[in-house]
């Protein structure tokens, strides 16, 4: 087995294994483009996500997301009422030293305390506001290409199945006999066809929601 390629002949695509170097011969036969993305079809529809699964996982990434951003503006505001407090602070040791209650010595050592402390505040606020949530957008995304993958496969153009493929297998697309098969990537791998279980077996940790 070998990953695919594409050969355009007599303005016909087709798809053979590449092979792996130049001394490595491949027995694999040509495959026809409208063979193989039947086949790439019946590939991709097992991946579909039900959709109570999609809805009960989008309303909980919702409230997921909600939560998250109530708990990072808290966050951010206590960084902040720490910034000022340190600025006070600052302001306070200038007017010590201009006044000549505070030594040139004690001024530059505390001055230099504070503004690592300054530092540190407003870099835990930069990562506060860049890394929330930093992972939703992309599983937020998943979702709904999982959810709507059996469309895709049914009615898709080439390009939308082979991105599609992309994505669920990865380089891991291989032709073997005419027939494409792959091993999935995760987190597509969680949703192994299973006949007994309508096409998925169900380790997300949700259950389709019934009306």
């Amino acid at each position: 087995m070998s990953a695919i390629t594409a050969e355009i002949q007599k303005g016909h695509t087709y798809y053979r294994c590449s092979k792996k170097n130049k001394n490595q011969r491949c027995s694999q036969p040509y495959v026809r483009e409208e063979v193989l993305d039947a086949d790439i079809s019946a590939l991709l529809t097992p991946y579909t996500l039900p959709a109570g699964w999609a809805e009960a996982m989008l309303a909980r990434l919702d409230k997921e997301k909600r939560e998250l951003a109530q708990s990072a503006a808290q966050s951010l505001a206590e960084k902040r009422t720490e910034i000022e407090q340190v600025n006070s602070r600052l302001r306070r040791l200038l007017d010590g030293f201009l006044d000549g209650i505070v030594e040139r010595d004690d001024y530059t050592a505390g001055k230099a305390q504070l503004m690592s402390q300054k530092k540190t505040l407003e870099e835990q606020s930069r990562a506060l506001n860049n890394g929330r949530a930093h992972w939703l957008e992309p599983f937020e995304k998943w979702i709904k290409t999982a959810q709507n993958a059996g469309e895709i496969a049914v009615s898709g153009s080439p390009q939308e199945k082979k991105g599609l493929a992309s994505e669920i297998f990865g380089s891991n697309l291989v032709l073997d006999g005419k027939k494409a098969r792959g091993s999935t990537l995760k987190p597509w791998s969680l949703l192994a066809p299973n006949a007994l279980s309508g096409g998925m077996v169900p380790r997300l940790g949700l259950e389709p929601r019934t009306n």
